[in-house]
C-alpha cells in the first residue's frame, strides 16, 4: 500500500476536493453552451454531414394565430460555405443561408431533423425551418 505521507505529499482537503468536483460538473454542463459560437460552428459540421428528405418553414398565421408548415423543398443537403454560411439546397436552389454563429439550431429529440432560426440572407427576413433528415434503413 503507498503511503502518501511518507514522501511529504500534500492529500487535498475536504474542500479542495468538493470544488474539483463542482468544477467538472460546471464543465460538462457547460459543455454544450447553445450561446457560444464555437458550439455553433461545430453543430452545424455535424448537421452538414447529413442529407435532407424535406424542409419545411414556420410561420404563425397573423389572423388566427396557427401555426402554419409550408413545405419548400425535398431532397436536398446541407452545405457550409466559405463564409461561414450554413446553406440548404433543395433541387438546385437555393432555400436558406444563414451565418453560423448567429444561427440557434436544435435537433429533435429523435434525431430525424433540426429546427434552424436565424437572419435568413436569402429573404433579408428572420426564418425558421425546419430540415428532416433522410433515413437510411
Amino acid at each position: 500500500m503507498y503511503n502518501c505521507y511518507k514522501d511529504n505529499l500534500r492529500m487535498p482537503s475536504g474542500v479542495d476536493n468538493l470544488k474539483n468536483i463542482i468544477n467538472k460538473i460546471k464543465n460538462k454542463i457547460n459543455k454544450n453552451d447553445e450561446d457560444n459560437p464555437e458550439y455553433r460552428i461545430k453543430f452545424a459540421q455535424r448537421i452538414a454531414t447529413k442529407k435532407i428528405r424535406y424542409v419545411s418553414e414556420r410561420t404563425n398565421d397573423e389572423k388566427t394565430g396557427e401555426v402554419i408548415d409550408t413545405i419548400l423543398g425535398k431532397d436536398g443537403f446541407f452545405h457550409i460555405s466559405e463564409e461561414n454560411h450554413l446553406v440548404i439546397s433543395c433541387g438546385g436552389k437555393v432555400l436558406f443561408r444563414a451565418f453560423i454563429p448567429d444561427l440557434k439550431a436544435y435537433e429533435f429529440l429523435s434525431l430525424e431533423g433540426v429546427v434552424l432560426e436565424s437572419l435568413d440572407l436569402v429573404s433579408n427576413k428572420h426564418r425558421q425551418i425546419i430540415a428532416y433528415y433522410k433515413y437510411y434503413r
